[in-house]
């Protein structure tokens, strides 16, 4: 009985926590590395031994591929785990929205992953295992508990996802660490540049008065300039006329002298 409610105990605060916690085949809790803590509207990667990751390949189209590659802060890399219940989670891709899912429903060692819309379906449902070592198999909920895996038993980036009945290899064992807010440092980056572009501006400010000033002193002296040139222009007009009234003379004196020899 003090072993029943011990594990009743040890269970209410898992949920309460929304810890999930290693145990053995009689309930009891195992030495193990730290788990990584699911919460809601957080973002996780899902990681091989190698250090790939899963990611969504055609992210925006359902049906597209779910393979392993090098990480590389994209949100085709990053997953969300909305929960279903004790440990069971539907694993959404934080580029497109869509869902981890079995192609065409499968059940079969060997079925593909995929992306697809979420329908509700159990396809969709995936068991989260932690193991001692601070890993965790993720079990098919549709498929009988089939695991997670790799094609081929495949490490490289590249490697396609499907789901393998359990077994002792590692490529079944995945390890999910929460990415960190990006935007934390943004505030920071923005700052300096607000800063620089601040010091020119007030120079800039300082300078266009003292311009406009300089600017207006040289058109006053330049209009009084004019206004000075201006009547020594026009007396000089007068003085231009006088060489047109010659020819007139000239003429007037032929015609006289012509008259008196006749």
């Amino acid at each position: 009985m003090e072993r029943n409610k011990s594990a009743k105990t040890k269970n209410s605060a898992e949920k309460s926590s929304g810890e999930i916690l290693p145990r053995d085949t009689e309930g009891n809790l195992m030495k193990s590395v730290a788990q990584t803590i699911i919460e809601a509207d957080r973002f996780y990667t899902i990681a091989a031994k190698t250090g790939s990751v899963i990611q969504a390949v055609e992210s925006v189209k359902d049906g597209g591929n779910i393979r392993l590659g090098k990480y590389e802060r994209k949100p085709e890399q990053e997953w969300a785990f909305v929960r279903e219940g004790d440990g069971v989670y539907r694993i959404r891709n934080r580029a497109s929205g869509k869902l981890i899912d079995l192609m065409m429903t499968g059940t079969a060692n060997g079925t593909w992953l995929h992306l697809w819309e979420d329908v509700g379906g159990t396809s969709q449902m995936w068991k989260m295992e932690p193991t001692p070592a601070g890993t965790v198999r993720l079990r098919s909920m549709w498929a009988a508990g089939k695991c997670i895996d790799t094609v081929g038993m495949g490490t490289a980036d590249g490697a396609v996802l499907q789901i393998w009945q359990e077994t002792a290899g590692e490529d079944q064992l995945w390890t999910i660490s929460e990415v960190k807010d990006r935007a934390k440092h943004a505030p920071r980056a923005e700052e300096k540049p607000v800063e620089e572009k601040a010091a020119p501006a007030a120079k800039k400010t300082t300078r266009k008065p003292a311009a406009k000033k300089t600017a207006a002193k040289t058109a006053a002296k330049s209009a009084a300039a004019k206004a000075e040139a201006a009547p020594a222009k026009a007396e000089e007009k007068p003085a231009e006329a006088a060489p047109a009234a010659k020819p007139a003379r000239k003429t007037a004196t032929r015609k006289k002298t012509t008259k008196a020899s006749k």
